[in-house]
């Protein structure tokens, strides 16, 4: 019997020290998970993964512009008062992320592109619109047919709010039917062009149709 005793507080006492291992190595893996997030630019805000290629950019709302130039009739600058004066629509539409993630009914309130291009008066050769961030590091672009669909527009506010600094604040792009990578923050200028332009991760292999669903 004592021996029976002896050997099941040896069981008791390996199997703890198993768990104990084991529970090390499971923190020792969510720490390091989360060092590598916070490496990689990675954070969280209202379900939002917030993934920077680049530094925030600098906003004055007295100094802001947002350029429109290249295959256009009448380029442009608009200050950010005038920006704001445009006709705005409002819309609720979901978020998609191409590592698999959702953000759904986001409400955005903004300008939609048909308002910008008949401001510019696009030249028949213009086909695409490419849309740089205000540090000039990442760019994407749309077809001028994807950029006149019924759901794009430029945003300025997020659920009833001005959009906040790590979601593009003062302007970013929203094609809802396509990734996140393809919905560009920090938008300050659009250059309108006859060839479609390769964007950041589209350079790293990620498609240039952006589709997240048919």
């Amino acid at each position: 019997m004592a021996q029976e005793k002896e050997s099941k507080s040896t069981f008791d006492t390996v199997t703890r020290r198993k768990f104990l291992v084991y529970l090390g190595i499971f923190l020792g893996i969510i720490i390091a998970g989360i060092s590598l997030l916070k490496k990689a630019g990675i954070k969280t805000i209202n379900s939002f993964r917030i993934r920077s290629v680049e530094q925030t950019p600098s906003f004055d709302p007295e100094t802001w512009k947002l350029t429109v130039e290249g295959l256009v009739n009448t380029p442009f600058i608009l200050s950010y008062d005038e920006l704001l004066q445009l006709e705005s629509e409002e819309q609720v539409s979901d978020f998609h992320c191409v590592e698999g993630w959702s953000v759904d009914n986001v409400k955005w309130k903004g300008v939609r592109l048909k308002t910008i291009f008949d401001r510019a008066g696009l030249k028949p050769d213009a086909a695409f619109a490419t849309f740089h961030s205000g540090s000039d590091i990442y760019s994407d672009s749309l077809s001028i047919q994807e950029a006149l669909e019924p759901y794009v527009m430029l945003a300025y506010m997020m659920n009833d709010e001005m959009l906040p600094e790590d979601q593009g604040r003062p302007l970013r792009l929203v094609m809802p039917r396509m990734f996140g990578y393809k919905n560009v923050k920090w938008v300050n200028r659009i250059t309108l062009v006859r060839e479609q332009e390769t964007g950041y991760w589209e350079n790293l292999g990620y498609k240039t149709d952006g589709v997240s669903y048919p």
